[in-house]
């Protein structure tokens, strides 16, 4: 109007003729200033002058309300004229999951705005799209409102546009709530209490209404000025084929131009927070950004300040810790009243909000426990499996001709790698080479189902068994006139080789030795050649005292220095252990490895060691059952002196004491065979320190303690006979038993100590 108002002025300087002419030109003038009133974005409240349509979302893809979208999904929004490139960005094209901004590239070409998420939409979920008012035309016009559509990733009903929208200020007092669905809802399911609208705390009194996809709630009052109002939609309501939606719809809004925080991320209360959390919190307008700094948003770790950097962008604020956040602490978020919009509203209190970080889970990582052959075997089969037991279970993926190796030197040897329960095994696809070092080896790559994966190679060596030659058996008696034998001479190696003592009239046989040390106890000795034997049949001569009762036959289980039902568990390194070690049915050992036994170490459940067990129990049976000529077993041995002899109590024995009065000494008389069985029913138990002496001839091999339920050897004393227990057997730290620890049902406990089978 100042334009006209200066040719108006300007006319009446002019001639009458100059003056037709120039009102023919203003003519003209105001009919091309009427034209562009027209034409300019007439909604637009921005100041300046202002040329051309105003820009808008025509089209959007999904479209508002749709359903069954694909996760894969590129959403993209068309304007009705070319945007300027650079309005369009991260900031004024986002994609939300609920509160929670999706992660997304935006492009922009032609009239078409592109969000491509960075990785796959969850399915069965409602996605909201908004580009903002800040997307802005070629000309400097901005887009008259928000454009806001929802679409699912499933069939799940949802809300997908509500009126007034989250953030909304100066909402007329007598606004009715709105709230479209993406799909027709059953209406009596959206009623009073599936919509709700409070002012804070206070419920709001109103009727609720549904027509088409839109529910209605009315106030029936106005609303009050100056006030923040949150309406909900719950879950409870239901579409019309009877589906429920996921979560509650939770939106708010002010009805005058209040400042407030309309969400942040993390959520109040939010778990499991990643410790490099970027902390968000989103406004209902656009702020002053001089005024969100470190002063206005805070983080607290307790009542210790959190160093980090705040920037500001749209309408959201950013602290960024400058180092990671701790694992599993809660945090405290702070945006003061200091923090104020273009017009310098400041928010009504500051707005506090809490989050627990995540806790810092320390991967177990696998290991190899156990390995068979173990390392530097000898003499190994040629048709050996390897085998490898790991920690945990594993991923079968994992294991494989990549991750488990055998070589011959540098030589790879073909095999087929198979994995169950927690072992993988290497079969060689041809029989091994003799008297030949091979080394295995299970790499990192193998990794648990975790995907942690062996903190280093694991790596093994053994050697094969020699070229098959033939081995002798050496057999003689010791005396000479104490008997016969018969069974040695040549054989195959892995030959069952049968060895028999017979011994002369008035001598009995008492055991076969190899090296001094005894190997069986059977005049019948019958075992797998391996090796080069030089056997020694020793013979008693009968003795003319008194010998006690019979001894208790243990049959195969006299070859065992330890024999469990459940388990063997060893935790002394220096622990060793002459004689076979076994446990039948359960067959772990735990602690106890090759270089701690001096005999056969069975570490599966060999039928062996299952023979040994049925030997063992008909042996306890034995005991049990003994009666004749019973003499009274004390409760305390200490002290005491005993002849040869069957010994009964009920209850308990054991040995206690100190000095003189922690020894029980077994006197034969003499007599090399003679023979004791202490029968208890229930435990045995010796006291630390105490011990046994053997006198008069006696043997540890003709003692038996027969004890009804468990034993247990007290730290560093020293125990001689074969201790056949019902229940388990413990030798606590320091114990050196001359005998046997044989148990039917449970298992064999040993620390640090030295077990000799005599």
């Amino acid at each position: 109007m100042k334009k006209i108002s200066f040719l108006l002025k300007l006319q009446n300087t002019f001639t009458p003729r100059q003056r037709r002419y120039f009102s023919m030109l203003s003519i003209c003038f105001f009919l091309i200033i009427l034209t562009l009133s027209f034409t300019q974005c007439e909604t637009d409240d921005y100041t300046g002058e202002i040329e051309g349509v105003c820009p808008e979302v025509i089209t959007t893809d999904p479209v508002n309300g749709a359903t069954n979208v694909l996760t894969n999904k590129v959403i993209t929004a068309t304007f009705n004229e070319i945007m300027e490139s650079e309005t369009i960005n991260e900031s004024t094209f986002y994609v939300k999951n609920g509160a929670d901004i999706v992660s997304g590239q935006v492009t922009y070409s032609g009239i078409t705005a592109t969000f491509t998420p960075t990785s796959l939409l969850d399915a069965n979920t409602v996605y909201t799209a908004t580009v903002t008012r800040g997307a802005m035309d070629h000309m400097g016009n901005y887009m008259r409102n928000d454009t806001t559509w929802s679409f699912n990733t499933g069939s799940a009903p949802s809300v997908i546009l509500t009126d007034p929208v989250e953030g909304a200020s100066n909402v007329e007092l007598n606004k009715a709530i709105t709230a479209d669905f993406s799909t027709p809802m059953n209406a009596a399911t959206v009623n009073s209490t599936s919509f709700l609208l409070k002012q804070g705390t206070t419920n709001i009194a109103g009727i609720v209404t549904y027509l088409g996809v839109k529910a209605t709630f009315t106030p029936l009052l106005s609303l009050l000025p100056n006030e923040v109002y949150t309406a909900t939609i719950t879950n409870s309501v239901e579409d019309v084929a009877g589906n429920p939606m996921i979560n509650d719809t939770t939106w708010s809004f002010a009805t005058g131009s209040l400042l407030f925080v309309t969400i942040t991320d993390p959520l109040n209360a939010a778990s499991d927070v990643p410790t490099n959390q970027t902390v968000k919190a989103t406004f209902n307008k656009i702020m002053n950004a001089a005024t969100i700094n470190n002063s206005t948003f805070t983080l607290m770790h307790g009542t210790t300040p959190v160093l980090g950097t705040v920037s500001y962008d749209g309408y959201t604020a950013e602290f960024e810790s400058l180092v990671d956040l701790l694992p599993g602490e809660e945090y405290t978020a702070t945006i003061t009243t200091g923090a104020v919009d273009l017009t310098n509203n400041s928010l009504a209190a500051n707005y506090i909000w809490k989050f627990t970080t995540k806790e810092l889970l320390v991967p177990v990582l696998p290991e190899i426990i156990n390995t068979d052959p173990i390392d530097e075997a000898t003499d190994v089969a040629l048709d050996k499996v390897i085998t490898a037991t790991f920690s945990k279970t594993m991923d079968p993926t994992t294991i494989n001709s990549s991750t488990f190796i055998l070589r011959n030197g540098s030589i790879q040897v073909l095999g087929f790698i198979d994995y169950s329960g927690v072992e993988g095994t290497f079969t060689p696809s041809t029989l091994l080479l003799p008297g030949t070092v091979y080394t295995a080896t299970v790499t990192t790559g193998a990794k648990d189902l975790e995907g942690n994966a062996l903190l280093a190679d694991s790596v093994w060596g053994f050697t094969t068994t020699a070229p098959l030659d033939q081995f002798t058996v050496n057999l003689s008696s010791d005396p000479l006139d104490g008997g016969d034998t018969s069974g040695g001479g040549s054989f195959d190696p892995g030959a069952s080789v049968t060895v028999l003592a017979e011994p002369n009239t008035g001598y009995s046989f008492d055991e076969w030795t190899e090296n001094g040390m005894s190997v069986s106890e059977l005049e019948s000795y019958t075992f797998v050649l391996n090796a080069n034997r030089t056997l020694v049949a020793n013979y008693t001569l009968d003795p003319v005292g008194p010998a006690g009762p019979l001894g208790i036959n243990l049959r195969s289980a006299a070859d065992f220095a330890i024999l469990a039902g459940a388990g063997v568990t060893n935790t002394g390194v220096t622990t060793l252990v002459t004689g076979d070690v076994g446990s039948f049915p359960t067959a772990t050992i735990n602690g106890l490895l090759g270089s701690n036994v001096n005999g056969t170490l069975y570490t599966v459940a060999s039928p062996i060691v299952g023979t040994a067990k049925t030997d063992l129990t008909t042996a306890f049976n034995d005991a049990q059952s003994r009666s004749l000529d019973a003499i009274s077993l004390p409760g305390q041995l200490g002290g005491l002196t005993l002849a040869p002899g069957l010994y009964v109590n009920a209850s308990t024995s054991g040995i206690s004491g100190t000095g003189a009065n922690g020894i029980l000494t077994l006197d034969a008389g003499g007599n090399p065979n003679a023979v004791w069985i202490f029968k208890m029913g229930s435990t045995l138990i010796t006291d630390a320190g105490t011990s046994i002496v053997l006198a008069g001839g006696a043997q540890a091999k003709n003692i038996y303690w027969s004890v009804g339920t468990s034993a247990t050897l007290g730290t560093n004393s020293v125990f001689y006979g074969n201790i056949l227990a019902d229940q388990s057997i413990t030798l606590t730290n320091g114990v050196e038993l001359i005998g046997r620890a044989l148990t039917r049902v449970a298992s064999v406990t040993l620390d640090t100590n030295i077990v000799t089978k005599p």
